[in-house]
């Protein structure tokens, strides 16, 4: 417990003057020993004194006992604490926590990472590589500084930099050696996580571009000030190595920062600076009296608006070369244009007949002015990139297209909503309990409100509770020692400036009664505090006429939950007592600000300028939803509707990195937002499967991706209707495709009606089951008829919101197949679970198991059965039909699939993928039907008959057909508008 208790005595001392006398340190620990059981409070002194009189932290700590671990990707227990032995007993880090230490050094090195994919073009005429041949003669300066600052500074584990290294070596192979003479122009995509560190990726790929030979490199950096001016400190730190705001390093003494601090040797010139009105201009760049023809590199970050990027494209038309022909080329410098969020304003959103949008033209326009261009975008939602038409000149990624993993620490979708498929319901589920779901805000902050419409006088229950989960988690992070970090909790409920100035004030408010009851000891608010901290409770309301009950989970709960099925998740959570927490409550409050994040208003989030740390509850709308990072983001109350894939998942500012906070992250979010949510997080996941598939299949190009990409169900509700607007069809195809019912309606007419329809289907097999197959399940091997399939397939009945498994799209899908000789003989298999609790008789001659299958109450309703991890089968299910021989080769194509990306497989059984692409017949699918036990839907009372559900495991077509659908009719309906900005609300930065 002394890990703990220092951190509280050091917090409590942080304010008094240097030397700290020695009986205050001694009352100190005396004092923390009455609240903090099993702690000595003479160890306690010994290890605070020798703390304060050598300060260094944990952090100084780790990073020096990694200088004596070995620079693998993994290390050995012994290693690590050999390192530590070397290190503990020297004056800097005597008094620290040995264990504390050991634990971080081991989170460090128990990341785990896949390999990135890359699919690229085959034509030899565009596909040169060329690093291998010419690295060794490269000097490496710009990225060895960066690596080392990494490492040094930022504390990243080798295993992400190695990966790094490998990563940024493959982006700049796909794309051209700087100093062979030629006119070419090529375009990539890297795709990633939503804040998963991408600005990471894409600076390490400027040091390396600018080593190699690149001499102008771009970068477009959002829409918005605040983002252009984050992304440019960014690149100040990581590549430059100076402070570019020239007057605060002048006053800091000092224009060194990030890598200029490991090496002067590389020299880069910066047309930009990272003050808020920093953005390029042909005075500001002249001035600087850079010789345009310098041979050192040049950097420019500019935003993305139609007043800004014409301003460049001037100036590099001033700069340029006048041919012959009496053309603008600039001939003998090599551009590297990255695009940041690149499927956002690059994107030509006009309709065909009005040309180009101003933005797209312009990038189009400064990438043919040079005869070596280079563009590289970067995105977390590439699906609108996947709609730019595939000719000459537009920003398709027709050169390749890269996918990023991300590392287990990590906190993504899957973490917050889950997508995972596991073999049996009672594993470990890798889903966070931090979600609240919340509706007591309609009547205060209505859905889809108006700008002119009334503004609220009060603030929902829910945000209070927001409040007060942020005022605690900023307590309970000084208690672990965090006393220095940032703290952000993120508040976006409108896209209108005057409701967000509205919101403003009702918070701070809220706030400061909070503030005020803290510092003045008030009982009640104090208890109120406590109650949110310690205390489970119930909470009901009414939503659509239906009574719904939630239930709120503690801080204590949730830690404990954490603990329990995600302990490797973060070596600092830990559940902790009240009356710690009280200690450090009004220092926590005190160092809060509430501050409005938009066009207008003054606030900004100044992370860099308090090194000390900033608390802040930031109040916004589109500035905080794309793009920029929220330093030590806990907190997030998130009500903005919007039904488009990548809009919804770039405003999830709460995916990232959270390393010793994630039990105390919480978001606060509507029942709607959350289910479009865990679609998003499927459909995602599923493009992702189907890339790193196609990445390792000889052919497979960035056309035939985007042509996948195209034809998957759930694109239908992918992008802004005004992104691909230019697409004229849309082609949906269910080929080698898995489907399944993981949303049911439980009304008692349509659960009778799928069961008669399931009992109708098996009644008219006129065929036994195919008895090697039948084992507790019942299965029909590639004889029963396509007819009988599609009137199952026409009379049941699924819910609305499961729009890709829409039987009549399905059913038109198989007759399109059907004229190509394929999808004609199906295997059916009736899954009957062994040992099962409730048994269904119902079909004479088959006693069926029923499984069970859990509701996902934080969706639970009325109408529909949310079946929890969004999958009815279980994985080895897919494969029921399949011999022996059969499952034995696509086990052994896994794990070579697995093997060539340097993965290790642990399944026992093989990919689905793989197995419906290369090894299950085209004439012959597979139907699983599920009988489920309604428990699952109706809780422990239910006298209801089961609940049918079915998968379809489709083969990969010989012939590609697709079901043709017409954007005009059957996508833009599905939007209730374009993408919107908050320009439109006189939010203009320049």
């Amino acid at each position: 417990m002394i890990s703990i208790a220092i951190p509280t005595v050091l917090s409590l001392l942080i304010k008094e003057e240097r030397p700290i006398p020695l009986d205050l340190i001694e009352k100190t620990c005396l004092k923390v020993c009455g609240i903090i059981p099993n702690v000595d409070s003479s160890d306690l002194f010994i290890a605070v004194k020798g703390i304060l009189e050598n300060p260094k932290n944990i952090v100084d700590a780790v990073t020096t006992a990694r200088k004596y671990l070995p620079k693998n990707t993994s290390v050995t227990i012994l290693e690590i604490e050999e390192a530590i032995d070397k290190i503990i007993t020297t004056s800097d880090y005597a008094g620290l926590s040995r264990n504390l230490i050991n634990r971080y050094i081991q989170e460090n090195y128990n990341i785990q990472m896949d390999s990135f994919r890359i699919i690229e073009a085959n034509d030899p005429s565009r596909r040169r590589p060329w690093i291998n041949e010419v690295k060794a003669n490269i000097k490496w300066n710009f990225w060895n500084r960066y690596r080392d600052y990494l490492g040094g500074e930022k504390n990243f584990s080798d295993i992400v930099l190695n990966q790094l290294d490998r990563l940024t070596d493959r982006t700049l192979d796909g794309l051209f050696n700087p100093t062979e003479n030629f006119v070419l122009s090529k375009y990539g995509l890297v795709v990633g996580q939503v804040q998963s560190g991408k600005t990471s990726n894409y600076t390490g790929l400027i040091c390396k571009a600018a080593d190699a030979g690149y001499k102008l490199i771009i970068v477009l950096a959002g829409i918005h000030n605040n983002l252009r001016s984050q992304t440019q400190l960014r690149l100040d730190e990581g590549f430059l190595g100076f402070d570019t705001q020239h007057q605060r390093a002048f006053e800091q003494d000092g224009i060194k920062i990030g890598v200029g601090k490991f090496s002067q040797n590389s020299i880069a010139h910066s047309l930009t600076s990272s003050l808020n009105n920093g953005d390029f201009s042909a005075g500001a760049a002249n001035s600087l009296g850079i010789n345009f023809n310098t041979n050192e590199t040049i950097v420019a970050v500019v935003k993305k608006q139609k007043n800004v990027l014409p301003r460049l494209l001037a100036w590099l038309t001033a700069n340029a070369d006048t041919l012959t022909d009496g053309k603008k080329a600039i001939v003998s410098k090599s551009l590297l244009l990255i695009d940041d969020e690149a499927d956002n304003a690059s994107i030509n959103t006009n309709p065909e007949k009005d040309g180009t949008t101003k933005i797209n033209q312009c990038i189009k326009d400064i990438l043919r002015l040079f005869h070596k261009s280079g563009y590289v975008g970067y995105t977390a939602t590439p699906f609108a990139n996947i709609f730019i038409p595939i000719e000459e000149y537009e920003l398709f990624p027709r050169d390749f297209i890269i996918n990023i993993p991300a590392p287990s620490n990590y906190i993504g979708p899957d973490k917050v909503f889950g997508t995972n498929l596991l073999e049996n319901e009672d594993e470990s589920d890798i889903v966070l309990p931090i979600v609240n779901r919340i509706d007591d805000y309609t009547t205060l902050i209505p859905n889809r409100h108006k700008k002119d419409d009334t503004l609220p006088d009060a603030i929902p229950e829910s945000l209070r509770a927001a409040i007060k989960c942020f005022i605690i988690t900023c307590a309970v992070r000084r208690l672990r020692g965090q006393t220095t970090n940032h703290n952000s909790m993120l508040v976006h409920v409108s896209r209108y400036i005057n409701w967000q100035r509205a919101i403003k004030e009702l918070v701070e408010n809220n706030f400061d009664f909070y503030r005020r009851g803290i510092e003045m000891k008030i009982p009640s608010v104090l208890d109120e505090l406590r109650k949110v901290f310690e205390e489970d409770h119930e909470y009901s309301y009414e939503y659509q006429s239906e009574i719904f009950t939630e239930t709120y989970k503690s801080f204590k709960t949730v830690s404990q939950t954490i603990l329990n099925t995600n302990s490797d998740i973060d070596s600092q959570v830990q559940v902790h007592e009240w009356a710690n927490v009280l200690l450090h409550l009004h220092e926590a409050a005190t160092r809060i600000q509430v501050k409005e994040i938009n066009g207008g208003s003054g606030d900004a989030l100044n992370y860099y300028d308090n090194p000390n740390g900033i608390s802040v509850i930031a109040i916004g709308g589109d500035k905080l939803s794309r793009g920029l990072t929220l330093e030590g983001l806990s907190v997030s109350y998130y009500l903005r509707a919007s039904r488009m894939y990548d809009t919804l998942m770039q405003m999830g500012r709460w995916f990232g990195y959270r390393q010793g906070y994630v039990d105390l992250c919480r978001l606060f979010t509507s029942r709607e937002l959350n289910e479009w949510f865990c679609h998003i997080t499927l459909a995602s996941e599923e493009l992702r499967t189907e890339f790193d598939y196609m990445a390792d299949v000889a052919g497979s190009t960035p056309e035939q991706y985007a042509l996948r990409v195209r034809s998957h169900p759930g694109v239908l509700q992918i992008s802004a209707s005004n992104k691909i607007r230019r697409a004229v069809y849309v082609d949906i195809s269910w080929s080698g495709r898995l489907v399944e019912t993981y949303q049911l309606k439980k009304d008692k007419d349509s659960v009778d009606i799928n069961l008669n329809t399931t009992i109708q289907f098996i009644k008219s097999i006129q065929t036994a089951p195919t008895p090697e197959y039948s084992q507790s399940s019942y299965v029909w091997k590639e004889n029963v008829g396509v007819e009988l399939v599609k009137m199952f397939l026409r009379n049941f009945r699924v819910p609305e919101s499961l729009k890709k498994v829409n039987p009549n799209f399905i059913i038109d899908f198989i007759s399109v197949c059907q004229k190509n000789g394929e999808l004609q003989n199906w295997s059916v298999a009736l899954m009957s679970k062994k040992d099962a609790k409730v048994n269904y008789e119902g079909i004479a001659g088959f006693n069926i198991g029923c499984y069970e299958r859990s509701d996902a109450k934080e969706r639970q309703d009325s109408l529909t059965y949310f079946i929890k991890k969004n999958h009815i089968i279980s994985p080895k299910d897919e494969f029921i039909d399949l011999s022996n021989e059969i499952k034995n080769a696509a086990l052994q194509r896994t794990i070579e699939f697995h093997k060539k990306n340097d993965e290790t497989y642990k399944n026992d059984f093989p990919s689905g993928e793989i197995v419906r692409r290369e090894f299950r017949n085209a004439n012959n699918p597979l139907l699983l039907i599920y009988f489920l036990d309604p428990k699952g839907a109706f809780g422990e009372n239910s006298n209801s008959e089961p609940i049918v559900g079915f998968a379809i495991s489709f083969p990969k077509s010989n012939s590609n057909p697709t079901v043709k659908f017409a954007i005009n009719k059957q996508l833009l309906s599905l939007f209730e508008s374009d993408d919107e900005i908050e320009n439109e609300n006189n939010d203009d930065e320049d």
